[in-house]
């Protein structure tokens, strides 16, 4: 009789011990997962931000169409069309924008079967020309062409310069942005003045550069497609790589 009503002392202290032992299981856990909740959550917002924060402080370049494209017009005579044929191009540097030229003349030796000599090369061989004459008239270019076709052993010169507008604050002075006009001239030669372009863009300046490869590729894209629809590549001025 004594154990029998200690058992039934015992059995509803031990449930109700046990009972208590669950909730505070069941509530540990769900205090541990609603953490975790949160953390993941306040770790996301902070991704967030910081990468809102970088993004308002990386520069980057947007082109725009063309403008006052202009190609020569192309002598059909069998002689004339063969001797137009280019096989190689000297890129020169580029005034106003150093990182243009270099831009410029990956885009032509990666999208075009050209041999291209770039404006490092281009500015260590010549001598008696200043590559720095993109502002001159046509002739001074010709001449200009003449001088570094011969020296360098190309068939044609790619003449560039970048002018634009004053950069003025953006985004809460986090930036500053400037509108800039690529002015590209190819001539051959001879002197002759194949074709020459406007190419219009936005700079925008932050605290980091912008991501270089992104710029090259939207550039080649900008390009290659202006000359499809100029028929540069079928005239054989800037013939494309087959894919």
């Amino acid at each position: 009789m004594k154990l029998d009503s200690m058992a039934k002392t015992f059995y509803p202290a031990a449930a109700r011990a046990g009972s208590r032992g669950d909730w505070v299981r069941v509530t540990t856990l769900s205090l541990v997962v609603t953490g975790a909740f949160l953390l993941q959550g306040c770790l996301a917002g902070a991704w967030v931000t910081l990468v809102a924060l970088d993004s308002m402080k990386s520069s980057h370049v947007t082109f725009w169409p063309f403008e006052q494209s202009w190609v020569a017009q192309q002598d059909q005579s069998s002689d004339a069309v063969h001797n137009s044929k280019v096989t190689s191009v000297a890129v020169l540097p580029v005034e106003g924008d150093p990182e243009m030229g270099a831009r410029l003349a990956t885009l032509l030796q990666q999208e075009t079967t050209l041999r291209v000599e770039s404006p490092a090369t281009v500015a260590a061989g010549v001598t008696a020309a200043d590559p720095r004459s993109a502002k001159a008239d046509d002739a001074d270019r010709g001449t200009l062409a003449k001088e570094i076709t011969r020296d360098l052993g190309v068939d044609t010169v790619l003449v560039s310069r970048v002018a634009g507008s004053p950069s003025h604050p953006s985004d809460w002075g986090w930036k500053a942005e400037g509108s800039r006009r690529l002015y590209l001239y190819l001539v051959d030669h001879d002197g002759h003045l194949l074709w020459k372009d406007e190419l219009p863009f936005t700079l925008v300046k932050g605290s980091t550069p912008p991501l270089e490869a992104s710029v090259q590729l939207d550039l080649a894209q900008h390009v290659m497609q202006h000359v499809k629809e100029l028929h540069l590549d079928e005239l054989g001025y800037l013939p494309a790589k087959t894919s």
